[in-house]
Parts: C-alpha cells; structure tokens; sequence
C-alpha cells in the first residue's frame, strides 16, 4: 500500500525512466527537490519535479512529453501502485514559453484521490557539475524497480542552488532551509573557489535569512512531506531550530572566508 507522496514520486520515477529514452543525458539535468531525494538522501517528498534543459525547442519538449503522458503504456505503469489513470495537461493552458514549460498532471487513484504534480523545464541553461548517476538503491527498492540512470546537479552546484534561493526568492521558503541542512553533512570540500559566484552579499542576505521562517512554515511545507516516522521526530519548534543551526553553519563556512 502506498500513500500519495509515494505516488507521486513512483510516477517520478517513471517519468524520468521514459524521459531519458528519448532524450540524450546531456541536454537535461534534474535539480531541485526530487535531486535532494534521489540523490542525497532527503526524507522529504516532493510534489514538483523540476529539470533545466538545453537544445530542445519548446515545440519537441512538448511533444516528447505528451507522447510519453499520453501513452497506455505509460499509465498501466502506475496501476500496481494504486494510480487509475494519469491525466495530461490542457496543453493550450499550460504555460509554453523559451524560458519555462510547465506541465500539470493529476493522478487518479483507484481510491477516487486526485492528485496533482507538476514537472517543470526551465531553460535558463545548464550549470556546472552535472553528474549520470543511478538514483539512490534505497528508494527503487521500496518500489521494486531497477536501476536508473539520470543527470543531475552534484552536491556543490546543489548548494550554490540552494543558497540563492534562500537569499533570492520574493519569500524565503522552508524547504530550501531544510534541504541545506540535510546537505550539510555529506559536504567535506568546503573551499571557497566555486562559491565566489554566489558573492559576499548574497552569503550574506542567505545567512540572516535562514532565521527568518517560522517554525509553523516548516511544519506546513516540509514536515507534512516526510514518512509518518520522520514527522514525529521533526514535529517540534526544537527540531526546527536543529535545521536551521546546521542550514546556517553550511553557509557561514563560505561566507567567513570574505571576513
């Protein structure tokens, strides 16, 4: 039996599966949350998948997606998982532009729950430290599935990612705090030299930010996202500032070297 955010993440999975079939690893690169899972170990689900792409037009990104939303196949996938039927987006009302695609999807489960996920493609190019790496043996066992093989963001490009978000979004999000945390530990090279692109301003703005989110924001946005066994551990104003204790360490390392 698996609840909704498992759900979600198996079509993930598959998507991704199905996605790297038809397009060459070099012009895409997974990041963002559904990164920090598969890649470094984070216990909080997410419901988006965002992917920066390179050298596709909008008019072949999107028939490569639909072909694959859109296929029988693609959905029976689903169905030992609980998941009836996935519903493609209304193309004409997705947002379509050189800059995002956005595709929204709902998931039909057997149980009559609708739920919605979204993949995201952002083509503000390709950063540096882009690794194929095989998603982590932990989750594809729980799921029964063999390997697969995805590029993504390495850990320092994930932190550079992480820091601007928390100094640059209009409202800093919890979530970000959260996944610098959970990088904090696997993070030994801490030398400065790739970071001197975040700037000392923006390490610093990051910095105060990090104390700026509530504890009630990180229950609302992260803890309702983790396994019923993480929620109870993380559920406290404690825990909350454990997170953003080690969040703020990681980027006081590189901040201090401008001191």
């Amino acid at each position: 039996m698996y609840n909704s955010l498992q759900q979600r993440e198996i079509f993930h999975l598959e998507f991704l599966r199905w996605f790297s079939h038809k397009v060459d690893a070099k012009y895409y690169a997974l990041k963002g949350g559904v990164n920090m899972r598969f890649f470094f170990n984070s216990l909080r689900y997410s419901e988006d998948m965002d992917i920066d792409v390179s050298g596709l037009s909008i008019e072949v990104l999107q028939d490569m997606v639909l072909e694959i939303l859109l296929a029988q196949s693609f959905s029976n996938i689903f169905k030992s998982y609980g998941i009836d039927s996935v519903i493609a987006p209304d193309i004409s009302k997705a947002k379509q532009t050189e800059i995002t695609q956005r595709f929204k999807i709902h998931l039909i489960t057997f149980a009559g729950e609708d739920l919605f996920t979204k993949i995201e493609f952002s083509r503000r190019g390709l950063k540096k430290g882009i690794l194929v790496q095989s998603v982590s043996d932990q989750i594809l066992r729980s799921y029964k599935l063999i390997p697969l093989l995805i590029p993504h963001y390495n850990i320092k490009s994930a932190i550079i990612q992480k820091i601007d978000a928390v100094a640059s979004r209009p409202a800093v999000q919890a979530r970000d705090i959260y996944d610098l945390y959970i990088l904090n530990s696997q993070f030994t090279d801490k030398e400065i030299t790739e970071f001197e692109i975040i700037g000392k301003d923006k390490l610093e703005k990051a910095y105060n930010n990090v104390f700026v989110v509530t504890f009630e924001q990180f229950r609302d946005s992260v803890v309702s996202y983790l396994s019923p066994e993480e929620q109870i551990i993380y559920a406290k104003d404690t825990s909350w500032d454990e997170v953003r204790l080690k969040a703020a360490n990681l980027i006081g390392e590189f901040r201090r070297e401008y001191e």
